[in-house]
Order: C-alpha cells, then structure tokens, then sequence
C-alpha cells in the first residue's frame, strides 16, 4: 500500500469515527424533521383549507404503523368519477350542439355524468392510506412520554387522487361510530372518527381492518374505550 492510498483510508476513517458515534443512532436509520426545505406540513381541527408545519422537535416514526396495499383503487375510483363527470357534460354539450336531439335528454346525460363524482367524494374522503406515530425528541421515550397526549399522522388522499396531506391528530380525541344506526359511520365507509370538543369540529376516517396490527389495534381498541362501549370487537385487552 503506498503512502497516498493509506492517507486516503486514514481521511476516511476520521471522517466516519467524527459521524457516527458510539450510542448515537446511525443517520439513515433517524428521521428527522429538522430541515427547514422539508418540513412535515400537517392540517387539523378547523384548519381544513390551509397547512401548518411540524414543529422541528417532533419527527415521524421509521415505518408507519398501518397502510392500505389497496389505496390505489381509491385513487381509481376519484379519478374516474371526475373523469366520467367531465366527458359525460363535454358529450352532452357536443349533443345539444348538433341539434337533433332533445335538449332535455342532454340535460339529463349531463347530470347523471356528474352525480357519481360527490357521491366518490362523500363516501371515499375519510380513507386512510398510511399511519404514523409522532415522537416528540426532546423527551426520553419511554412509556410514560409515548402514551402522554399521544399524537398520529393519518395520510390521506385528496378529492382529485393526485395528491396526499396529512391530518394530525391525538389518541385521545379518537372515537368509533356506536352502531349501524350511527349516521357518522356513512354506510361503513367510516370506522374512525376524531372530535375537537373545544371547537365541536369532527373529522372521519376509515381504516381497514383487514390489513391492521397489533398496533393499529390498540387504537382502534382505545377508540372504542373513548366511546366506553363493552368491548364491541374484542380488542379491549390494553391497559394504555
């Protein structure tokens, strides 16, 4: 080895022993929300038109908690609606314009091309894609800090399926619909639902169980205990 190469290896070393320490956590594996460029922007109660960011102290977990394999039918089904609304009113205005049939007819194409569009909306809005837990880095994490105003991200799509936002949200402000008579379950289509009672501002969502775990059960199971139902799907088996 000559006198270059080991003054290369030697630069080398000193600059991974000055990164990477004994008991500090290796970069790629830490997430941080640190820098100012890419900041976690989120939405909450009452903020339903504009985005605040996270505070820098706060990060995001390595991995989520929960996510939905089967989001992109989702994205299908909003697309699609806006799609067919769109060329349904574009083909019914070329109708109307040729003069041969009646107006009321195209009229009529025009409004069933639209319906199926807020019907999407109504229905697919509270679907969850992704779910994350946020760790407070200015405190020890240990149980006691992580089960204290616990708070979570919920990824969401937007009414157009192009885009996601996030919507943040505490454990404890978290309920389930009581029943099938519950109005705010929306046919199924909601199983989550988070209340601000200073405000009275209500936000749904949808998880689905199918593809949960253990985690995302001790939500759900938490949820239920807000709500102080007897144990309706059997999860109650938390302390916290």
């Amino acid at each position: 080895m000559n006198r270059g190469t080991m003054k290369m290896t030697g630069q080398f070393i000193r600059r991974l022993s000055s990164r990477v320490k004994m008991g500090e956590d290796i970069p790629r594996y830490y997430v941080p929300n640190g820098a100012k460029e890419d900041q976690i922007k989120y939405r909450t109660h009452n903020t339903a038109f504009y985005a605040l960011k996270l505070d820098s102290k706060f990060r995001l977990s390595n991995l989520p908690m929960y996510q939905n394999p089967l989001v992109n039918f989702v994205i299908g089904s909003k697309r699609l609606s806006i799609a067919f609304g769109v060329i349904g009113c574009v083909f019914a205005y070329l109708m109307d314009r040729t003069g041969l049939i009646y107006t009321e007819f195209c009229q009529l194409t025009a409004i069933f091309s639209v319906i199926p569009a807020p019907i999407v909306q109504f229905l697919f809005n509270p679907y969850v894609s992704r779910v994350w837990r946020v760790y407070d880095t200015t405190k020890p994490q240990n149980i006691e800090n992580l089960t204290k105003n616990e708070t979570l991200i919920f990824e969401k799509l937007n009414w157009s399926g192009f885009q996601t936002y996030n919507e943040l949200i505490t454990v404890d402000s978290l309920e389930v619909p009581t029943g099938k008579e519950d109005y705010r379950g929306r046919f199924g289509y909601v199983n989550l639902i988070s209340t601000d009672k200073a405000t009275g501002s209500v936000k749904y969502f949808f998880i689905n169980e199918g593809f949960s775990n253990v985690k995302m059960d001790r939500i759900l199971a938490l949820a239920e205990r807000n709500c102080k139902l007897e144990n309706p799907s059997g999860r109650d088996f938390f302390d916290k």
